[in-house]
């Protein structure tokens, strides 16, 4: 199976990546997208990451450096399950277009590692789009590998990002290490 993986950041993927790379029926490649960064220092940031785990792995990624932070804070509420849903639809149609486009058989995501995101709701959002482009999602459960992909991308000095990445999410982000933008 050729395998697309929707890549978010570097410490949320490279656990997943080591795994599906081990996987002899599984060809995988990353695709980076995700214009909700805020602000685009973070995408910067974020993509330079992904970046090195792509050359530390051998993994071929593309990238789509779309920055789309005004449709967030003008075209989003604050409602957090309203803009997640936003999001994840936007980035799993795009991975899934970008998929059929270029003649993958499959699509999954780094989001389902992260115990903080909605795993149902992606879930729901990555099968709708593999239906719409007639593809596959594949599905799995990757939030046992979240700390181990933490820890890889601890070792490599990789950027470790401390919110989510969107505008709201910076704003609500309460953790002492945030970067400080001023945007």
């Amino acid at each position: 199976m050729k395998l697309l993986f929707h890549i978010c950041c570097a410490p949320c993927s490279v656990a997943i990546a080591q795994d599906l790379l081990e996987k002899p029926d599984i060809k995988l490649e990353g695709f980076f997208y995700n214009p909700n960064i805020h602000p685009e220092e973070e995408l910067i940031k974020r993509r330079s990451a992904v970046a090195a785990m792509s050359e530390d792995l051998n993994l071929q990624v593309s990238y789509d450096d779309s920055c789309m932070t005004d449709y967030w804070r003008k075209s989003l509420s604050e409602d957090k399950l309203a803009r997640c849903n936003v999001c994840y639809a936007l980035r799993l149609d795009r991975a899934a277009q970008f998929a059929r486009d270029h003649g993958f058989d499959a699509f999954t995501t780094s989001l389902l590692i992260s115990p903080w995101q909605n795993h149902e709701l992606i879930r729901e959002q990555g099968e709708q789009a593999a239906s719409k482009y007639h593809l596959q999602f594949y599905y799995e459960d990757f939030r046992p590998l979240y700390r181990r992909g933490r820890e890889i991308a601890r070792g490599k000095n990789w950027y470790m990002q401390k919110f989510c990445g969107c505008f709201y999410s910076y704003s609500e982000s309460t953790h002492p290490k945030k970067p400080i933008y001023f945007t």
